[in-house]
């Protein structure tokens, strides 16, 4: 795993991230397939609580930098309004965190899919390390032909993840973002200041003495 420094000059690079066989007839468009439910009596998602977890599975199987994606999905989240819980206090919703790539040797590379799932379960029991009540959301974004690390789609699929939430796509949907997408920028640019925040000082140097 990279230092949190060099994944912050790495994350900043990867901003202009290019999608082979991804982009829709007009030029400068990312095409992702949605695949969102929702509960009827699900809450609005905003001025929540919530903690993030990452399946095990994803944690053992995914080459992909931890806090890279924590970092674009927490900034995705405050974009519409959720907040992380401190750690003491329990949580209005727990969301499950899963992220991959397909890696079958058959599979064309333009066909290869990139996703970021989401699936939120509330706590109404108030439990600190797990949900005590029903799945009231769940999002599936995906992206074919990603070109390179999976990371560098990550501020995309974040940002479209957190808008999907509390919808209800009844079918896989294709929608489309622009390339240069405000939205997407500014959760990249909140993702590098968290990343910042995280990492530690670089050590004092010791200073020469001259003869």
């Amino acid at each position: 795993m990279l230092p949190l420094r060099h994944l912050l000059s790495w994350l900043a690079v990867a901003g202009a991230l290019f999608l082979a066989g991804c982009e829709s007839p007009f030029a400068g468009r990312h095409v992702l397939v949605v695949d969102a439910l929702a509960a009827p009596d699900a809450p609005k998602p905003a001025g929540l609580s919530y903690r993030l977890v990452a399946r095990k599975s994803t944690l053992s199987s995914t080459p992909a930098q931890i806090p890279v994606v924590k970092a674009c999905v927490d900034a995705a989240l405050a974009g519409v309004g959720l907040f992380e819980a401190p750690a003491t206090a329990p949580a209005d919703l727990f969301i499950n965190l899963s992220f991959g790539q397909s890696s079958t040797p058959r599979v064309d590379p333009s066909a290869r899919e990139t996703f970021l799932q989401l699936s939120v379960r509330t706590n109404p029991g108030r439990s600190l390390d797990q949900p005590t009540g029903p799945e009231v959301w769940d999002v599936r974004i995906a992206v074919l032909g990603l070109s390179g690390r999976i990371e560098s789609a990550m501020p995309l699929l974040a940002y479209a993840a957190a808008a999907n939430l509390g919808t209800d796509s009844k079918v896989e949907t294709r929608i489309e973002i622009p390339k240069d997408s405000p939205a997407v920028k500014a959760v990249r640019e909140s993702a590098l200041k968290r990343l910042d925040a995280a990492a530690p000082a670089p050590a004092p140097t010791t200073p020469t003495t001259g003869s």
